[in-house]
């Protein structure tokens, strides 16, 4: 078995130390949402050699999920997102220990349970979901754990990390501390909070649903180049804290890129 992870992550040698490979492979990183950024990113991470994860999704693939959710196909449809993506990805890594949690955080003792154990949180969770997020992040900050969340945007996404000692999510969202969780109507984020940049190309019409999905009155439009982005952002970031290779960007700043625009900016949230 050890010699059979060697084999399979030989490649990664020489861009990473044999010494941060392993710490790699002993790391827990908890997923929450597994459709699009999420199933992408828990699928880059088994590649860059992380065996230990818990994924929680309640949602199951539709054909509507075809054109950017990495789990989604013929054979998966109808069937439980993190049970898919599990079998998927332990297929590239046989010793992989994926714990899979189909409940979703849709409460607070939901967050605690999925957060206890992990080492990094990552957000992959609908947009709209204000509440569940806040609770994720809020527990991973009681846990002293980082937490983020990266967001297709068209040919873009953005990326945005949550310090345990730093910005608490209802700060970056401008919302007050002791917000109704309870109550997902009462909860408004300014658009801009969210998606800080619109694309130049993207219509009038990207606007008004963006608004709706925040009511639950629709859905974002969405390609898998922007997802695909998002995941690897999102990937390079949980390597990045694990191995510390660099100085952490946390909120509230924000990485964003569009490769159509041919943007690349680190920028603030005021």
């Amino acid at each position: 078995m050890e010699n059979q992870y060697k084999e399979i992550f030989s490649r990664n040698i020489g861009i990473i130390k044999e010494s941060e490979q392993e710490k790699l492979r002993k790391s827990t990183i908890a997923i929450a949402g597994v459709g699009s950024v999420g199933g992408l990113l828990a699928e880059r991470l088994i590649r860059v050699g992380v065996e230990r994860m818990k994924i929680t999704d309640p949602g199951t693939f539709k054909h509507s999920h075809f054109n950017r959710q990495f789990g989604a196909s013929m054979s998966s449809l109808g069937n439980n997102k993190a049970d898919a993506i599990s079998r998927q990805i332990q297929d590239i890594n046989p010793q992989a220990k994926i714990q899979i949690d189909t409940t979703g955080i849709i409460t607070e003792a939901d967050a605690i349970r999925f957060v206890s154990g992990s080492d990094l949180v990552v957000d992959g969770m609908d947009l709209g979901l204000f509440n569940q997020s806040i609770w994720l992040q809020k527990t991973a900050r009681q846990h002293g754990k980082y937490y983020l969340f990266a967001c297709p945007v068209g040919f873009g996404a953005l990326v945005v990390i949550f310090s345990p000692q730093g910005m608490t999510l209802e700060e970056y969202d401008n919302l007050p501390s002791n917000v109704d969780l309870t109550n997902i109507r009462e909860i408004q984020v300014p658009l801009e909070r969210v998606v800080p940049i619109i694309p130049s190309y993207a219509p009038v019409t990207t606007h008004k649903a963006l608004k709706e999905m925040y009511t639950g009155d629709g859905p974002l439009p969405s390609l898998s180049i922007g997802v695909g982005l998002a995941s690897i952002l999102a990937a390079n970031e949980v390597i990045n804290i694990i191995l510390q290779k660099r100085d952490v960007a946390v909120a509230p700043r924000y990485t964003y890129i569009d490769l159509l625009d041919r943007k690349f900016i680190v920028g603030k949230i005021s």
